[in-house]
């Protein structure tokens, strides 16, 4: 019964952390390879005129109390300690860069769009092929982890 409490909290736990949409840009007309290659060139301008600027914080743990006390007849508790220690990045150029990054996509045609990644529900156990160019967001469209490791978005509408 505890493992099963422990898969569950575990499982909710990662289904918290996954994301629950994809971010691009739309551009009537234009194909995939197209719209990958002027999000590169946006991306590697934006990385050349903003790049990474990262900053490291170190984060005391502090002390963490600990209890004690004398039940049934034996001194119990827990004790306190010390806690780890932590380093924090930050990279004060991620904004800027991202912001050009949408910007130069803009001056190239593009809208920025948001997709919903594809829940187990409406995938069903089905296939479907991967959508051609870089559509609008619509009902029957969603974002799902390609084979290659990227995302794909499918037609809901038209399984294989």
């Amino acid at each position: 019964m505890r493992t099963l409490s422990i898969l569950g909290v575990l499982a909710l736990t990662l289904t918290a952390c996954s994301p629950t949409s994809y971010s691009g840009f739309a551009k009537p007309g234009v194909s995939r390879e197209t719209a990958s290659r002027d999000d590169t060139a946006c991306s590697v301008e934006a990385n050349r005129l903003f790049p990474s600027a990262a900053f490291t914080t170190t984060v005391y743990g502090g002390y963490h109390g600990g209890y004690g006390g004398y039940v049934g007849g034996t001194w119990g508790g827990y004790p306190g300690y010390y806690g780890g220690n932590h380093v924090q990045v930050r990279d004060i150029n991620a904004g800027m860069r991202a912001e050009h990054r949408r910007d130069c996509m803009s001056l190239k045609g593009y809208t920025a769009v948001t997709h919903p990644v594809c829940t187990n529900e409406q995938l069903a156990g089905r296939q479907f092929a991967p959508v051609k160019g870089a559509p609008k967001p619509a009902p029957n469209l969603c974002a799902i982890r390609a084979q290659n490791g990227g995302v794909a978005l499918v037609d809901l509408s038209k399984p294989i």
